[in-house]
C-alpha cells in the first residue's frame, strides 16, 4: 500500500460506485440474464424477510434486471431445483452469496469455529450431521428440533437446536444452497457443493485473503478499509492485509480521511464528466430497498451520496420521520429522494415523496413515480398514489 494515492473526486467516486452495481439503463444492454448472474455481479446479497413492499433480495436483483423481469423469478433463479447456484451465510446479517465464492469464506468460518465451536456439545453436532445425512436434498429446522424434543424456534425465541444448527453453518459443518418455500434447508457440504468448489478451499490462506478483496472492490466500485471489513464483517486488520494482497490501487477522495481502494483499471477511466447535482434521465431512476448494496452500510451512504438514511420500520410510529418502509430514488449517479410505500391488496402504494435538499420537488417526483411504476410492473402489480 505504499503507492502514492490518485486524487478523485466525490463525482467521479459515486459513477464509480453506481456503475460497480450494473443497474441498467432503459433500452440499454443487459448487465444480467437473471437474479443469479445479478448475485454472481454483486458478489452478497442481504436477506430480509420483511415483505411490506418484497423481500430483500427480490428488490436488490429486480433494480439491476430488465424491467420486464419479475419478482417471482428471483427466488427460482436464486435457489434453483436442478443444481445450487447460492449458499446462505452470515457476514453481520444473513446474506446469500455465489456458490462459487464458498472457498472465500473458509478463514471466517474457521475463526468462527475456533471462538465458538466449543458452544456445541459433541453429541449433538454428531445427532444432527447424521440427521442430516439421512435427508438427501437438505432438512429444515422444524424436522431437526422434532428429533430433540418439544422446544420449538417461534419467531426472534431460538430453539437450543437451532441456535446450534445456525452456528454449524457458520463453521461450515453445514450448508444452505436449498429452500422448500421460504424454508432454509440444511445439508452436508460435501453433499450440497459441487467437488471443485470444495477443492478450492485448500488455496493459500494469503490467496483467499486477496481474492476476497478483489471481490468486494469489484462490487464496491471504490472502498476503503472501512467499507471493506462492514461488507464482509472482518475486523480492520484483516481487511487492510487483503486489500494488500489484492494489489488494489490508493485513492485520494476529496473530504475523506480515509484512503481508499479501487481496482487498478478502473483509474483509467477517471474523468468527472458528471457535474454536481446533476440528475439522470426520467426513465433511468430506480428504487433502492433499504438492504440493497448502495444503501445497506449507512455510513458509506452518508458519505457517498449525501444520503442519510435510517430504516424505521421499527421505530415507533410517532417517532419515524418518513415511514416505515422508505426506499431511496436513483438518478444517474445521486440518490436524489426517497419514497414511503408498500404492497397491499395488489397494488403499490405510494405514500409521500420527498425530495432530497438541493434537488427539486418537481424533478424527484417525476423520477419517483417512473420508478415505481418499473417496480410495480415488476412486481406484478397496478400503481396507487395515494391521496
Amino acid at each position: 500500500m505504499s503507492a502514492q494515492p490518485e486524487e478523485v473526486s466525490c463525482e467521479w467516486v459515486r459513477s464509480a460506485v453506481v456503475a460497480a452495481q450494473g443497474i441498467p439503463a432503459p433500452g440499454g444492454p443487459k448487465t444480467y440474464e437473471d437474479a443469479a448472474d445479478v448475485l454472481r455481479g454483486l458478489g452478497l446479497i442481504q436477506l430480509d424477510p420483511l415483505t411490506r413492499v418484497s423481500t430483500a433480495q427480490r428488490l436488490t436483483c429486480l433494480t439491476r434486471l430488465p424491467r420486464g423481469y419479475k419478482a417471482e423469478a428471483v427466488d427460482a433463479a436464486l435457489w434453483p431445483d436442478h443444481q445450487p447456484a447460492s449458499f446462505e451465510a452470515f457476514t453481520k446479517v444473513a446474506c446469500v452469496f455465489p456458490l462459487e465464492d464458498w472457498p472465500l469464506l473458509r478463514l471466517r468460518r474457521e475463526a468462527t469455529g475456533a471462538r465458538h465451536g466449543h458452544k456445541i456439545e459433541p453429541e449433538v453436532r454428531q445427532r444432527v450431521l447424521e440427521l442430516v445425512e439421512q435427508h438427501p436434498g437438505g432438512v429444515a429446522t422444524g424436522v431437526i428440533e422434532a428429533e430433540f424434543g418439544p422446544e420449538r424456534t417461534t419467531g426472534w425465541h431460538w430453539s437450543a437446536v437451532k441456535k446450534a444448527t445456525e452456528l454449524m453453518v457458520r463453521m461450515g459443518d453445514l450448508v444452505v444452497t436449498a429452500r422448500d418455500g421460504v424454508i432454509r434447508l440444511f445439508d452436508l457440504p460435501e453433499r450440497a457443493l459441487p467437488a471443485e468448489v470444495r477443492e478450492a478451499e485448500a488455496l493459500p490462506d494469503d490467496r483467499l485473503r486477496g481474492s476476497l478483496a478483489h471481490r468486494a472492490a469489484a462490487a464496491l466500485g471504490v472502498m476503503t478499509v472501512t467499507d471493506f471489513a462492514h461488507h464482509y464483517h472482518l475486523n480492520k486488520a484483516d481487511a487492510a492485509h487483503g486489500i494488500e494482497l489484492a494489489g488494489l490501487s490508493p485513492v485520494s477522495v476529496q473530504g475523506w480521511r480515509e484512503t481508499a481502494y479501487v481496482l487498478p483499471e478502473s483509474l483509467a477511466e477517471n474523468t468527472d464528466d458528471a457535474a454536481p447535482g446533476s440528475l439522470g434521465p426520467v426513465k433511468e431512476a430506480r428504487l433502492i430497498g433499504p438492504f440493497d448494496p448502495l444503501l445497506r452500510d449507512r455510513r458509506r451512504a452518508l458519505r457517498i451520496f449525501d444520503f442519510d438514511y435510517t430504516f424505521e420500520a421499527y421505530v415507533p410510529k410517532a417517532k419515524r420521520i418518513y415511514g416505515h418502509y422508505v426506499m431511496a430514488v436513483l438518478s444517474g449517479t445521486q440518490l436524489i429522494g426517497r419514497v414511503d410505500l408498500w404492497r397491499s391488496n395488489g397494488e403499490l402504494v405510494v405514500n409521500r415523496i420527498w425530495a432530497q435538499q438541493g434537488f427539486p420537488q418537481r424533478s424527484v417526483t417525476a423520477r419517483a413515480k417512473a420508478a415505481a411504476t418499473t417496480l410495480a410492473r415488476q412486481l406484478g402489480v397496478s400503481l396507487r398514489l395515494a391521496d
